[in-house]
């Protein structure tokens, strides 16, 4: 029998939704009006669309170094967390044994410890890499890895082990059955891991602030302290940053919103 609505809870979630777009919506249409209007911070349309603000903030923003260092950080990271939290999380999702276990929880450790700034400068400059993009990108990928290590494991246990023995039996090497067979049907969770990663890396402000030792290599959210900075009067000028930052991260998500929800649940059942 089909469920009917609740106009009652439509109606909520509705005005609860509304509540978390409102500083959206004025973030996006100040970024449109003139420096008196929105110092306002309300819903008004502006009087005459200011296209010109987008205009100047690209000019003197910094945006396009920002952008490109973003990229470069967030696909970095995203690859490294991606290919080896898959091939730990499959591995410790399949084997059984204490060293299996002892792996899991170290894993497991990482999603309660937080970031040593004094021990982690140290290592990056007894390695030589401090102020390098590739010591932020690093750092972030550990980060990272605990949570993507676990939602694997869990991931690759509700899917029945027979696939791999065919596999093998077919001619499968170790490498050939996760890339070629697992990999495909675990595509929830790669989308998943892949959103969560790119947001916590793009949106990452301290790493970046702390081991990177020049403006030319800091990431948008840097750009932006720095463009405040400068233009803290200029509400319409920051509302422009601000859209520019969140862009791409939204226009990812909405793309591939439909594989969360599966990605996040489906590990928790066992088939």
């Amino acid at each position: 029998m089909k469920k009917k609505n609740n106009p009652v809870k439509i109606l909520i979630l509705t005005v609860v939704s509304f509540v978390y777009l409102i500083p959206i919506f004025v973030m996006v249409l100040g970024s449109f009006k003139t420096k008196g209007e929105a110092v306002r911070f309300d819903l008004s349309l502006p009087e005459k669309f200011q296209w010109a603000n987008y205009e100047y903030v690209i000019e003197n923003g910094h945006v396009i170094t920002g952008y490109m260092n973003s990229i470069l950080i967030t696909t970095a990271t995203t690859l490294i967390v991606l290919i080896f939290g898959a091939l730990a999380g499959i591995y410790v999702g399949r084997r059984k044994g204490k060293l299996v276990d002892t792996v899991y929880n170290y894993f497991i450790l990482g999603l309660t410890v937080s970031l040593q700034l004094a021990t982690t400068f140290a290592l990056l400059k007894s390695l030589n890499i401090y102020g390098t993009r590739l010591g932020v990108i690093l750092i972030n990928a550990g980060m990272q890895m605990p949570f993507t290590v676990m939602t694997f494991s869990s991931f690759i246990k509700g899917i029945p082990s027979e696939i791999d023995e065919a596999a093998i039996i077919d001619g499968c090497g170790s490498l050939k059955l996760i890339f070629w067979v697992l990999l495909p049907v675990m595509k929830p969770i790669m989308v998943t891991n892949l959103i969560v990663t790119a947001i916590n890396t793009w949106n990452n402000f301290m790493v970046p602030l702390f081991y990177l030792d020049s403006a030319e290599k800091w990431p948008i959210p840097l750009m932006v302290y720095n463009f405040f900075g400068r233009y803290a009067r200029n509400w319409n000028y920051v509302f422009v940053m601000l859209v520019i930052t969140i862009l791409p991260i939204v226009i990812l998500y909405l793309c591939l919103q439909k594989y969360i929800v599966e990605g996040m649940t489906s590990g928790s059942v066992k088939g």
